[in-house]
């Protein structure tokens, strides 16, 4: 089995009639579903014209059709390419600049980016389908999925995933916890434009497990659907834990079915994740890894949640190589601090149309992450902090190039840094550092609204430090390290 196609073929022969999906109170058996992503399928060769490796752009919440559109894709040879709803237009549009997508698939509520950005732009009704067979184009180690992931300067790069990579995942976490069974209920919350969100459902459905799909995440509404759907497995990130344990109804709530929570994607704190297993009263493993290599290849099982491991992300999984080195590529000794590097099955193939970015992360079949590290005689890694500027977010990445290139677009403004410093519900908050010019009445309140006018909201600053020069080495480059020192005091690490 080495595509999501034959995964889900595989699932419909073995128990036809077992729930794979519910959502919004509508339920789909794995043949249902097998046979209704094989109609897609072929309305889309038909009727849309997709060829192999076509490239489809999606852009809406999670859903039952983006589930069915994925499989529907893989049998039809395309490329899934999934897009972060919470982008404004002119970001999304460069997004599919960028990937040259035959169509593009949206909610309706975002069916103005694709108009914006002059795409063929369906609705999940609009596709066509028609009879007949499962068209069967899915190849082992041709591209499944195409993931948006920005790099240091800011510019999207397409990480290009093939089937096997992500079904490696999923073998390696079933490993991690077996808890995954065929028929029990789990929860997919996070959104689908990240691994989190539609890597889990194909993790979870590789055990046979029934998807319970949540459109967004409401933290009320992900607690009644955790307790009335006798939810028993969960990938969940640092943030939506905080605002589960945080609910004045959580103490009253029923979780005597939960089994195990996944959780990472961003740094947790001790403190939280303590009240956590208080609460849920379920195992735990935590899990490491980035869009590049397919998701985790690295857990800490829950018998390691204490003490000092406690500050680790684990040990590579089955298969997994880590390694730390120095800026020469030597390897250092346990315990002194290097970059993170990995080689395994799910290293992704490459980024898409950048053949230079990718000689840059992966040299000599070695993934370097650019998080800097040490891993103990155990094998145990810790994270320490980011060799590059991104700051993790409520698990979003932010890059802060990218910031920085909007911002100075400010006439008031004569330079500024944009750093992550630690936030106690979002992990890492956004702060600009900004030099004014002289006799400017800028103030934070008008530039962070100025900002919101033009990206993201998850990628703006949440508050703005006013400073007369910005710290810089004797080659003029600002120091970022410098300028994040005193907020990141106390803290013995620089992730948070």
């Amino acid at each position: 089995m080495r595509t999501i196609a034959e995964l889900l073929r595989w699932r419909a022969r073995r128990h036809p009639d077992l729930t794979a999906v519910i959502y919004e109170g509508r339920t789909q058996t794995y043949q249902e579903l097998d046979s209704s992503s094989s109609a897609l399928a072929i309305g889309l060769i038909e009727g849309g014209g997709l060829r192999p490796g076509d490239r489809v752009a999606i852009l809406d919440k999670n859903c039952a059709a983006y589930l069915e559109l994925l499989f529907a894709l893989d049998k039809a040879g395309a490329v899934a390419a999934p897009i972060n709803w919470r982008l404004t237009p002119l970001e999304v549009g460069q997004i599919l600049g960028d990937i040259g997508p035959k169509m593009l698939v949206v909610g309706e509520e975002f069916r103005e980016h694709g108009e914006a950005a002059v795409i063929p732009t369906f609705s999940f009704e609009e596709l066509p389908r028609s009879a007949g067979e499962d068209p069967n184009r899915d190849e082992d180690g041709a591209i499944t999925w195409q993931f948006a992931t920005s790099g240091t300067t800011g510019l999207p790069k397409g990480a290009m995933l093939t089937g096997w990579n992500v079904l490696n995942t999923g073998l390696c976490l079933a490993l991690e916890m077996p808890e995954l069974r065929e028929g029990g209920p789990s929860l997919v919350c996070m959104p689908m434009f990240h691994l989190g969100g539609a890597g889990w459902a194909i993790w979870a459905m590789q055990e046979g497990a029934t998807l319970v799909v949540e459109r967004e995440v409401i933290p009320s509404n992900l607690l009644k659907t955790i307790t009335e759907k006798k939810i028993e497995t969960a990938l969940l990130v640092p943030s939506v834990m905080l605002f589960l344990t945080e609910l004045p109804s959580v103490r009253e709530a029923d979780f005597s079915n939960l089994k195990h929570i996944v959780y990472g994607t961003a740094p947790i704190s001790p403190d939280l994740l303590t009240r956590c297993i208080d609460v849920f009263k379920s195992s735990f493993t935590q899990i490491y890894g980035l869009t590049e290599t397919a998701g985790p290849f690295a857990a800490l099982p829950f018998e390691h949640h204490h003490g000092d491991f406690l500050k680790s992300c684990g040990r590579p999984m089955f298969g997994g190589r880590a390694r730390v080195v120095d800026d020469a590529g030597n390897d250092l000794p346990p315990g002194e601090v290097g970059e993170i590097l990995y080689q395994g099955e799910n290293l992704m193939k490459g980024y898409w149309a950048r053949p230079g970015a990718t000689a840059e992360v992966i040299r000599d079949d070695w993934f370097h992450t650019g998080d800097a590290g040490t891993i103990d005689n155990d094998g145990f890694i810790y994270i320490k902090d980011r060799i590059k500027d991104m700051i993790l977010s409520g698990s979003e990445n932010v890059y802060p190039a990218e910031v920085e290139a909007t911002m100075d677009e400010h006439p008031d403004i004569v330079e500024l840094s944009v750093i992550g410093v630690p936030d106690v519900r979002w992990g890492e908050a956004v702060k600009a550092v900004v030099v004014k010019r002289d006799g400017s009445l800028l103030s934070e309140q008008s530039l962070l609204k100025w900002t919101h006018d033009r990206i993201a909201r998850f990628k703006c600053p949440k508050t703005v430090d006013f400073v007369d020069t910005l710290p810089r080495n004797a080659s003029g480059k600002v120091l970022k390290r410098a300028l994040r020192d005193k907020y990141w005091a106390g803290y013995d690490r620089r992730v948070n």
